[in-house]
């Protein structure tokens, strides 16, 4: 039967979707393992850990003290909040449906189910919200350079991140909270989401969800990309006062605006791949999200359900989000993945790096074979002392001027390029 929008329904009883229910458990719950219900949860265990690693990685690197320099602290507050929220729904929402999947019911408390449920609404969200903050850093950042350095703040960031979250968690408690605010979605999720009286609240959930968002979205990052098409070579002088304090007293007019202009050139190129990145974050989140959303409307409008392979698509499709993000940010952000390659390789994998001064000192006559087996590291080693050496004979120079003694000059390096030319090209 269909239902109208202003028929009230009744969310299904989780006990009869409970796998400790008489039907299900007196037949044993091996008998219920198929081949869809092993590929559907292998599927989410496979996405789940993928979530969980990706966005621990991002946290990471984007707060380590090689990156800090290369974005402004507010955008890096609110990346950092989006992964930490994509990293809390890999933890607390799509984990459970891994169980659940493969059975095809419900083996947890209905007190989980609850949270779950809350939590399946709030999050993804909240997740809407950073999105659109970023999307107003990254428009105020382009379009007001000069309001947006000397105004934005930690504070006022999360701040804002935090009444967020609390007014998300608050509005769905208040539907959630309620008995029958919640039912276990068999079919798509998996799991437990919110449960809605009547079809008009589905369909305002959902529009909530997605349109203001979206539209936020296009209009932002859109003005913000447009008035960089239109700047062209345009440099706008944002840095002034940050770069007078680092000039000598005697510098002129001539030298603050030539190193204003440069540290302005360098803080638009860095805002202009901040924005498209954060664009193309944006971007893949309208893409995963916009069938979950014609989906709902759909179904809410006619009173039927989808297929239930094509629901479970759509629905992890949208919730692969959380995995999309951190990706899209590591393919277009150049330094993001050398930095985020050193992390792994000398905290994961516990590759020491090589220091130059131990290998200078090192490298002698007596140890030439093991000095040269990297022929770069030895070069760049020697290639160091001798420019030591130039700039003690600089001193050494300025000494003579002023009638000084010059200082003893250190003894020459024990060999030259020419040298590292008949050594053994063995690598560790």
């Amino acid at each position: 039967m269909r239902a109208g929008r202003s028929t009230v329904l009744t969310a299904p009883l989780l006990y009869n979707s409970s796998c400790w229910h008489p039907r299900i458990y007196t037949n044993g719950l091996l008998f219920r393992i198929t081949v869809s219900g092993i590929t559907e949860s292998a599927f989410v265990s496979l996405l789940t850990v993928a979530i969980l690693v990706a966005n621990l990685m991002v946290i990471v690197t984007i707060n380590s003290e090689r990156y800090t320099k290369f974005i402004h602290p507010q955008p890096r507050y609110l990346v950092t909040s989006l992964a930490c929220n994509d990293l809390a729904i890999g933890l607390l929402v799509t984990p459970l449906a891994a169980f659940s999947a493969l059975v095809h019911c419900w083996p947890y408390s209905e007190i989980v189910c609850q949270i779950q449920a809350l939590l399946r609404a709030a999050l993804p969200q909240q997740n809407a919200m950073i999105l659109v903050f970023m999307a107003v850093d990254r428009y105020t950042c382009m379009l007001h350079p000069d309001k947006y350095h000397k105004h934005s703040s930690k504070k006022g960031c999360m701040l804002v991140l935090s009444l967020t979250l609390v007014g998300s968690l608050t509005a769905f408690g208040a539907a959630v909270i309620r008995r029958g605010g919640y039912f276990y979605n068999g079919n798509g999720l998996m799991a437990c989401e919110p449960f809605y009286q009547r079809p008009s609240l589905r369909i305002l959930a959902a529009c909530l969800f997605y349109f203001p968002t979206t539209m936020a979205l296009m209009y932002f990052y859109g003005s913000a990309l447009h008035v960089d098409r239109l700047r062209h070579r345009q440099q706008i002088n944002i840095c002034a006062v940050l770069v007078q304090p680092m000039l000598p007293n005697n510098a002129g007019k001539t030298t603050l605006d030539e190193a204003s202009d440069r540290l302005a050139s360098k803080e638009l190129r860095q805002s202009i791949r901040t924005t498209r990145a954060m664009g193309a974050v944006a971007l893949g989140f309208i893409v995963a999200v916009t069938p979950w959303t014609i989906q709902e409307v759909v179904t809410a409008c006619t009173g039927t359900k989808m297929p239930p392979a094509v629901d479970f698509i759509i629905t992890w499709i949208a919730l692969s989000n959380s995995f999309w993000n951190p990706f899209i940010y590591w393919a277009l952000n150049r330094k993001f993945r050398r930095i985020s390659r050193s992390i792994i390789k000398t905290k994961i994998f516990r590759r020491k790096k090589y220091n130059s001064s131990v290998i200078s000192s090192s490298c002698n006559v007596g140890h030439q074979e093991s000095c040269c087996a990297n022929r770069d590291m030895c070069f760049a080693a020697l290639q160091k002392d001798n420019e030591d050496i130039i700039e003690v004979d600089r001193q050494s120079l300025g000494s003579q001027d002023r009638g000084g003694f010059p200082p003893t000059p250190p003894p020459p390096p024990p060999y030259h390029r020419g040298d590292i030319q008949h050594c053994h090209s063995r690598r560790y």
